[in-house]
């Protein structure tokens, strides 16, 4: 089953934009740390993160920046 990030190989997604490198924002760095730091703890493994990340719904997983999706992900795994 393919999900909405698996688009090897797609076309018609137009060029790809221009984007900085590092964090646009400091809760984007925030995101990743708490990400960083949860892994690390064991609340969750890398691969549920993942998972739990390319379960979100196309249609929403496109309307999202790529920390939004991480955010999104991180909410749903934390208790």
């Amino acid at each position: 089953m393919a999900y909405a990030n698996d688009v090897g190989g797609m076309h018609g997604f137009g060029d790809l934009p221009e984007e900085g490198h590092g964090f646009e924002s400091v809760w984007e760095a925030q995101i990743f740390a708490l990400n960083q730091a949860c892994v690390a703890a064991g609340v969750y493994t890398l691969d549920e993160f993942r998972h739990v990340m390319e379960r979100i719904p196309p249609g929403e997983y496109y309307d999202m920046p790529y920390y939004e999706r991480w955010l999104t992900a991180v909410e749903r795994l934390l208790p």
